[in-house]
């Protein structure tokens, strides 16, 4: 599929572009940014405003904010602390100082606000393209409202686009307003967009999946219902005839499951780097790496639970799992690309890859390898083209199949529902005699997310809404320790003989206060009617 914004940072960018710092609290744009009066003029303007505002939305859109956002869960351990995601794991965070990550910003919003405020000045060649557009500046807007929500709870909201620094200085706005707004703009937004288009730009497609995810994250079941349904009756996406590592190479990032993706583009400027995430091995950072909680939440091939399957060996942990495991996460012994001779050796003192080696070293045993399983794909790992899949089928499947368990609706399509992404997986269909109740089908729906969606920034707000987060967020994070055989087992990789674990962090998580971010200093600095969130 042809690329959206290929040369998006080549461009000159207009007043909604801005983003540099700014100690207005609403964002104003800066004096050398281009006037309004100068530039609301043709339909070249507009397009160019449209793609300033796609541009803008890329926090947290981007693959390199929503892989880092899933150290907010159990998922993941962020060891380097100065990247400011190991405190969201660990409960640390403050208002100030590395430990605070800001997503209160207003540049997103004041963007959208005024396109929205400026267009009429503009004469479209077609009513359908003004509205169209239109469409696509209103749903981005509600994306990035609640987002906002998500992480904050109560927000500054508005629709204007405000003169002064004195009319800017607007109190947060009660979190169930804005999510009011969202769900009617979203709604509304839905028949104005087109049902295909380039990569990277929204469809009705990608307004209906957000909004399922609106409706499931906010726990308005029936609504996630009847959005998935559409989804599903209109037959436009469907699970690929991939396996799970194959649908997250870069060859097959546009799969029938793609809903949205951000974009990545080397030739315009604008590439992603993952080397922060390889092994130390490859001269990667280890940034982020899987929790060996993570690990023990994939099934057996069985479709049991490693508690249930007899033929389970927890020293040998990694053979005849849920092949999404070895899919998403390189573990030790793993016969992968540099270490296909010998195996990673991350349980192994001296070899580099070890927690003690160095700080580029992983710090639980584990690294990602999903999104880059093939590296071949890339001819800098720090200079990268690779898509992050905002919206995707599977997703809009489990949030149905969820939204049918709460609801008590237990029935043969919330089974096939769940079947579908298990089938994309390699593994069974749900034993339907063993997951025959709402309890039951809770323990495997949340099982499913949450290995299906690893690395991909879903977790954290899953054990929040489900109130699960201090019992699973409190517990500590390990490394694995043991030693490489140099046998092989049927995936091709070294048996290990794993014979215990190290605490390598201890969190905590506070119950009426770690659920959202603080709101940073600065931000209350300078605007008095701006309150902090509840403990900080």
């Amino acid at each position: 599929m042809k690329k959206f914004f290929k040369y998006c940072l080549l461009l000159a960018i207009p007043a909604v572009m801005s983003t540099s710092c700014s100690e207005d609290f609403l964002d104003r744009a800066p004096g050398d940014a281009l006037s309004p009066s100068t530039f609301w003029k043709t339909e070249a303007d507009a397009d160019l405003a449209l793609t300033a505002i796609y541009y803008q939305v890329r926090y947290p859109n981007r693959i390199e904010d929503m892989i880092y956002w899933d150290c907010g869960s159990d998922n993941q351990y962020n060891f380097h602390s100065h990247e400011g995601w190991r405190s969201i794991g660990n409960g640390t965070m403050a208002p100030s100082g590395v430990s605070v990550k800001s997503y209160f910003s207003f540049l997103d919003i004041r963007a959208c606000n005024e396109y929205l405020m400026m267009e009429n000045t503009i004469e479209f060649s077609s009513e359908a393209k003004r509205e169209q557009y239109r469409a696509e500046v209103r749903l981005l807007r509600a994306m990035q409202y609640f987002w906002k929500v998500m992480c904050y709870g109560d927000f500054p909201f508005t629709e204007e686009v405000f003169a002064s620094i004195e009319e800017a200085e607007i109190p947060r706005t009660d979190k169930n307003t804005i999510l009011t707004f969202i769900k009617s703009e979203v709604t509304s937004c839905i028949d104005a967009l087109p049902e295909t288009a380039v990569a990277g730009r929204l469809t009705r497609g990608a307004a209906q999946a957000f909004l399922v995810r609106v409706n499931l994250l906010t726990g308005d079941y029936n609504g996630t219902v009847s959005a998935a349904q559409t989804i599903m009756n209109e037959g436009k996406y469907s699970m690929p005839n991939l396996t799970y590592e194959e649908s997250f190479l870069k060859a097959n990032q546009y799969n029938s499951e793609v809903i949205f993706t951000y974009e990545h583009n080397v030739a315009g400027g604008f590439a992603m780097w993952f080397g922060p995430y390889l092994s130390n091995g490859y001269g990667g950072w280890s940034s982020i790496v899987p929790t060996h909680s993570l690990v023990e939440a994939y099934e057996t091939k069985n479709g049991l639970t490693t508690d249930e399957d007899p033929t389970f060996d927890p020293s040998n942990p990694y053979v005849n799992r849920d092949p999404r495991l070895r899919a998403t996460i390189l573990y030790p012994g793993q016969a992968y690309d540099i270490y296909a001779e010998k195996g990673f050796p991350s349980v192994i003192p001296g070899s580099g890859d070890y927690a003690t080696d160095a700080n580029n070293a992983t710090h639980t045993g584990y690294n990602f390898k999903k999104f880059f399983s093939d590296l071949s794909e890339y001819d800098d790992v720090w200079n990268a083209e690779r898509n992050f899949p905002v919206l995707r089928y599977a997703e809009v499947l489990l949030s149905y199949a969820e939204a049918k368990i709460e609801l008590n609706q237990i029935d043969a399509s919330m089974y096939d529902a769940i079947n579908q992404v298990r089938t994309r997986a390699g593994m069974p269909n749900v034993d339907e005699a063993k997951y025959n109740n709402q309890e039951k089908l809770r323990e495997l729906i949340r099982r499913e997310r949450r290995v299906e969606f690893a690395y991909e920034g879903m977790r954290r707000w899953d054990v929040i809404r489900w109130g699960i987060a201090k019992d699973v967020m409190s517990q500590p994070v390990v490394r694995v320790e043991g030693e490489i055989l140099p046998t092989k087992n049927e995936e091709g990789d070294f048996n290990v003989n794993i014979t215990g674990t190290t605490v390598e962090e201890t969190r905590t998580f506070t119950v009426g206060k770690n659920e959202l971010l603080p709101i940073p200093q600065g931000t209350i600095d300078a605007n008095p009617l701006i309150t902090q969130n509840p403990g900080y």
